[in-house]
């Protein structure tokens, strides 16, 4: 079951045309199609140009510039990576050939200096898009975004980029619209079993979502599955606390990390939206990390 605000419509106006809706006037939500890995992307309007939030692959640009096109004349002047993951970053250079300029949270470029050209080549390997751009690594962002809060405005709307702390990845970047109350959260928040952990801190994952819901967003657009309300802050949040407390409670009593891994954890009904099938997975990454009292994504593993 995927979570759906039934207030969405009412309060937003929300028309689907084709892959996009929009969700208030100049504010833009492109789902991405799951099958070729791609994740949503928003566009917000601004006085003459645009802000594109997560520009996904490759193979998504041309895709994504005629659906831009479709709604607005004006040009994407800023395209903002929410973080470093494949399938929200990769498309930058073919941004910045367009004219835009590519910006992040200082922790998206650090990411990028830590796994690639890994993680670019082994998508390579299996993504002809990627493979095809001739390039050996991701353009990291041209502007890096300092502290934990930059404002674009220009007497005909604001929008506040904001980092919470490390959750899903270390750069984490949400994208918050006031006037409309509609908050972009990347990968920090998803709509359905899309979660990857990683590079996360996951003990402090939860806490930055309870930071986003005191913005008190009417509308949320997640990084993957549908938008909704706040709803789905509440529900990622109470999910992650609940999977931790799970293993927690595994490794205290007793049980290996594999025995973890193994054994099905049951979790409450309502975290059922966010439960991946390779649920065992995700419970070993937890398990690394209170072994080792740190972040799972500061401790050396593979990306997959």
């Amino acid at each position: 079951m995927t979570v759906v605000s039934g207030m969405l419509q009412a309060q937003t106006g929300v028309a689907s045309s084709g892959d996009s809706r929009t969700i208030a006037p100049g504010i833009w939500f492109f789902a991405g199609d799951a099958h070729k890995g791609y994740s949503n992307s928003i566009v917000i309007e601004m006085k003459t140009y645009l802000v594109l939030v997560d520009p996904s692959y490759p193979g998504r640009t041309e895709e994504l510039a005629r659906l831009i096109a479709s709604v607005s004349p004006k040009p994407v002047r800023y395209v903002f990576d929410t973080h470093a993951h494949a399938d929200h970053s990769y498309a930058n250079a073919a941004w910045t050939r367009r004219g835009a300029t590519t910006m992040a949270f200082a922790g998206v470029a650090e990411e990028m200096k830590l796994y690639e050209p890994e993680r670019w080549q082994t998508n390579g390997m299996k993504r002809e898009d990627v493979r095809v751009t001739g390039e050996t690594t991701v353009e990291p962002p041209k502007k890096m975004l300092q502290g934990d809060r930059f404002v674009l405005r220009d007497g005909s709307r604001e929008v506040d980029f904001l980092h919470f702390g490390w959750g899903h990845t270390r750069g984490d970047g949400f994208v918050w619209i006031p006037k409309e109350r509609v908050l972009c959260t990347g990968d920090a928040a998803v709509n359905g079993p899309r979660n990857k952990f990683w590079d996360a801190d996951v003990a402090n994952w939860p806490k930055t979502l309870d930071r986003a819901l005191t913005l008190q967003p009417v509308t949320v657009l997640p990084g993957h599955g549908e938008p909704g309300g706040a709803e789905i802050l509440r529900g990622q949040a109470k999910y992650l606390r609940d999977l931790y407390a799970a293993v927690t409670r595994e490794k205290v009593s007793g049980m290996t990390e594999q025995q973890v891994m193994a054994s099905p954890l049951t979790l409450p009904a309502d975290d059922a939206n966010w439960i991946r099938d390779d649920q065992g997975m995700t419970a070993g990454i937890i398990y690394r990390e209170l072994a080792a009292g740190k972040p799972a994504g500061s401790l050396p593993h593979t990306w997959k």
